[in-house]
């Protein structure tokens, strides 16, 4: 499924598209829905009022006043613009299907391990579909061998791997910040599957005690849902480290499989990087680092303490780790992740108040 989009000189006109390259018919219905979502923070960056000339769910109309309100209070840069679209209608079922988007990370591992525990509950929607989506529009053997450890997952979970193909962040980049547009891009895509998903699992990136400014959100992710589609925000009750002792820390499925760093090479952790390394913190707090086959079995403190921190989120993420070690009776390791977090920039005030 694609669409034109139009627009001034910083966002070349060029077609945004969802390809699902093992769907069925019917999977990616001719609506506006997955477009509004997906160009609405762009047009906001823009102060350019969007137009989607095509139908478009009277229930995320409406909640498109709510998302640019947030957006706008949380990012100053953003301003709330106007939007039409095609007559509203109501978007049709589809196939009832329940969807989690999963990149092998800790939080997406967290929240198929957990629904995996709740599947035989009386009215439990269990996650069917685990969907993988190549935003970074990556080929070759490396991404192959990723989307083999996905479907193997998938086989082993009783879930279906539906891979999806977007130029979507390639053709927003210029005006967004990834780490603020992502929950819409994710929106975007469980948007586009309308003919085949009737629920769709985000999988939190923040406990609910820490909810800093962030693209997805419990405030804003289930504001992409439809008449028809129902987007949870999905394991905000635990920390990175309480993720891995609850669930991880007892699969070997996730142990053998986890991948967290995109740095280098798609599925390929370098071990070195702070996404890594905090990771192995939390493996660590587990008991169970050297288990894991996908990182280094052992933790550098002194590479922990120096590691670069590229942004405010990353800085949050290492701080809460170094809480979560303190907690736990593990100095060494407070101390280094609260040194790395802390030589980029003052600990919040939430931060400190935990």
């Amino acid at each position: 499924m694609s669409a034109a989009v139009r627009s001034g000189t910083r966002l070349p006109s060029a077609r945004l598209h969802f390809t699902v390259p093992e769907g069925e018919d019917g999977w990616l219905p001719e609506r506006g829905d997955a477009f509004l979502a997906a160009l609405l923070m762009p047009a906001m960056s823009l102060g350019a009022d969007l137009v989607v000339d095509a139908p478009v769910s009277g229930r995320l109309l409406r909640s498109a006043r709510t998302v640019m309100e947030v957006y706008a209070a949380w990012w100053e840069r953003l301003r709330e613009v106007r939007v039409t679209a095609g007559e509203p209608v109501r978007a049709r079922p589809g196939l009832d299907a329940t969807g989690l988007f999963f990149t092998l990370g800790v939080d997406s591992f967290y929240s198929l391990l957990r629904d995996g525990e709740h599947r035989t509950e009386p009215g439990h929607r269990p996650v069917t579909e685990l969907l993988f989506v190549n935003f970074e529009q990556h080929t070759g053997p490396d991404h192959d061998r990723l989307l083999d450890r996905v479907r193997l997952v998938a086989g082993r979970s009783g879930c279906r791997a539906v891979v999806v193909e977007t130029n979507l962040r390639t053709l927003t980049a210029p005006l967004v910040r990834w780490e603020d547009y992502h929950g819409a891009a994710l929106g975007s895509t469980a948007l586009a599957l309308q003919g085949l998903l009737g629920r769709c699992l985000i999988a939190a990136g923040f406990e609910y005690r820490h909810l800093p400014p962030y693209g997805s959100h419990p405030v804003l992710d289930h504001l992409w849902s439809t008449e028809a589609l129902e987007v949870v925000h999905d394991g905000a009750d635990a920390t990175r480290a309480q993720k891995v002792a609850r669930r991880l820390a007892r699969s070997e499925l996730a142990l053998g499989n986890l991948a967290v760093c995109w740095r280098d090479r798609p599925g390929r952790n370098c071990g070195a990087c702070e996404k890594c390394l905090r990771t192995m913190v939390a493996l660590e707090l587990a008991g169970v680092l050297p288990r894991c086959a996908t990182l280094p079995g052992v933790l550098d403190l002194e590479r922990l303490r120096t590691v670069p921190m590229g942004s405010a989120d990353a800085r949050d993420a290492m701080r809460e780790v170094g809480l979560d070690a303190g907690a736990r009776g593990r100095p060494d390791l407070a101390e280094a992740a609260a040194l790395a977090a802390d030589r980029y920039g003052p600990v919040p005030p939430a931060a400190v108040a935990r």
